[in-house]
């Protein structure tokens, strides 16, 4: 058995995991990262990067003003009492600009985000922006060879499948606002003028979002020459009596390593998305693992190796929801599209059942938790018309003003990722919604998109659904009516980013035991824990906000205690 010894091993190689080592060894430690997956960045490398930090410094410059008492007003609104303490909330709201800070004096420059709203705007102390920060982009040449081991962002987040944006980038394109094909046309230009970077292949060499995050760590995490172990699965934990003291990995050629741990283990590996076992033990069903969208690796290993020493875990139950659609083997998120108008959701008897704009966490209620006879409301169709079709981007498929269907033959039929009809009567026959109930649906629309009120959810009635709305639309920039054809539709799925439920974390990221009290030299970030955040998305970035608070919170706390000898 090959084996190594380090003050810290970090299990993990997405954005927690790379800050928790880098502050670790900037405090001062050695450091070993480890990731069973061949590609590093996990769901962190897919995301949108955005990270959630209320009252940070710079928030000024988006035009808001923030506070401490403001940011525990809203979460504290939002997030429930018998989920996340008092204390916790405090802790992340005083801890997460210090740790945005820290990324900013390390090379990881983060800026606010004008109008990305947060996601509750009816809660008091809620932002109409600045809280949500986006990632500036970063130069992937200076990764040399390791920028083709970084997992790839998702295709809908780029210009034509190609250019990567930033949030900022993203915001003004997906609304359509003033100059968005300026913006797009200039990213574009770039991706074309890195003629060396065409020589090489097709993937933007210019990283934003999640790519530009993970990147950037990599780069530091480089800098300080942190080894990264790829292919390297962590099976179980080393314990002396009750104390974390390494654990047993298994490499590409199922050979075992021994990692010593001097001080601690933190666990950065993700979520349980990817496992339908436990899917199926712990989230509501239906569910498949096929309709997440988060990092393939992502299977609970660490759930399993929590479980063999006595771990408490806590919101099993939950994932960040997210409503989905599948092309062939591909899931795509609609995170915009919903929001668009000429554009509704309904069940199988063709009726509406929710406010398609709001938040996408809250499609996982709105899904599993209608309070209705016909509770779930599944199967779930995604209904638009032609109207929607030339404007509006959806999934991977670019609108039809710049793609026309022609262009992309492969997006219809069963195998694709639409369906397609000359009328709504034959595109609820080819989708087995009630033909009735989806024409009257569409009638009422109509008159809704006509008055600018919808009567039965109130769609576009607050900020955060205007936001994704199209504001050449009047009088609701949300609703519109489903009513030239051709139309289309398909299947919408009760997706996720991850699952949300794992181990359980005091507010220096310590495991804790069943028994009470934290498991020595165990920390944890990220989601494979229950998250601070409890059930609730206060805004964008809340995922990433606590996974790199907390991996930042649990390298000072080794660091400056030691942990357990």
């Amino acid at each position: 058995m090959e084996s190594g010894t380090f003050d810290v091993i970090v299990v993990g190689s997405g954005a927690a995991g790379f800050l928790a080592a880098i502050r670790a060894a900037d405090l001062g430690a050695s450091v070993a990262m480890i990731e069973k997956e061949p590609l590093f960045g996990g769901t962190s490398a897919m995301s949108g990067g955005g990270i959630w930090v209320p009252n940070n410094r710079d928030i000024g410059s988006a035009g808001v003003s923030d506070s401490a008492e403001e940011a525990f007003e809203y979460m504290r609104h939002v997030i429930p009492e018998n989920q996340v303490s008092d204390e916790t909330i405090r802790t992340y709201i005083t801890s997460a600009p210090e740790m945005i800070e820290y990324m900013e004096k390390i090379g990881v420059k983060y800026v606010p985000v004008a109008g990305y709203a947060d996601y509750y705007p009816s809660a008091p102390g809620w932002k109409p922006g600045g809280r949500t920060m986006d990632c500036m982009s970063f130069d992937s040449r200076l990764l040399g060879e390791e920028f083709l081991q970084l997992r790839d962002t998702q295709p809908q987040n780029k210009v034509f499948g190609l250019t990567n944006m930033r949030i900022s980038e993203v915001t003004v394109i997906q609304a359509q606002a003033q100059n968005w094909q300026w913006m797009a046309s200039k990213i574009m230009l770039g991706y074309m003028a890195d003629l060396k970077g065409r020589l090489k292949g097709w993937r933007d060499r210019r990283l934003t979002m999640g790519g530009a995050l993970v990147g950037s760590l990599r780069y530091q995490a480089i800098k300080r020459g942190i080894p990264l172990h790829l292919r390297t699965r962590v099976r179980e934990f080393t314990r002396d009596e009750d104390k974390i003291t390494g654990v047993i990995a298994e490499d590409r050629d199922g050979n075992k390593i021994e990692f010593a741990a001097k001080k601690a283990v933190v666990l950065t590996s993700g979520g349980f998305e990817h496992n339908d076992d436990l899917r199926q033990q712990h989230l509501p069903g239906p569910t498949r693992e096929i309709w997440s969208a988060g990092a393939s690796g992502n299977t609970g290993d660490m759930i399993a190796a929590g479980e063999k020493v006595d771990a408490a875990f806590g919101l099993m139950h939950e994932a960040w929801w997210a409503p989905t659609v599948r092309w062939g083997d591909r899931t795509n998120v609609l995170f915009f599209e919903k929001g668009k108008p000429n554009l509704i959701i309904v069940n199988q008897e063709g009726q509406r059942f929710m406010n398609e704009s709001i938040t996408y966490n809250s499609y996982g209620d709105c899904i599993y938790g209608a309070k209705d006879a016909r509770s779930p409301q599944f199967p779930a169709f995604v209904i638009f018309d032609s109207t929607y079709r030339k404007k509006f981007p959806f999934g991977e498929l670019l609108q039809s003003s710049i793609t026309p269907d022609w262009m992309r033959p492969s997006a219809f039929g069963p195998d694709g990722l639409l369906t397609k009809a000359n009328s709504l009567e034959d595109l609820a026959g080819e989708l087995g919604i009630e033909k009735d109930g989806l024409l009257a649906t569409a009638g009422r629309m109509k008159r809704f998109a006509e008055t600018g009120i919808d009567e039965d959810f109130s769609r576009g009635s607050d900020e955060h659904d205007r936001m994704y709305g199209d504001p050449t639309v009047t009088p609701n920039p949300c609703l519109g009516p489903i009513e030239t054809p051709p139309f289309y539709g398909t299947q919408l799925f009760p997706g996720d980013i991850g699952t949300k439920g794992g181990l359980v974390i005091d507010n220096d990221a310590r495991v804790q035991g069943k028994s009470g009290g934290p498991i020595d030299n165990l920390y944890a970030a990220g989601n494979c824990t229950a998250s601070i955040m409890g059930d609730k998305y206060p805004g964008a970035g809340c995922t990433l906000g606590p996974a790199l608070t907390m991996a930042y919170r649990a390298a000072n706390h080794i660091m400056a205690n030691g942990a357990a000898h």
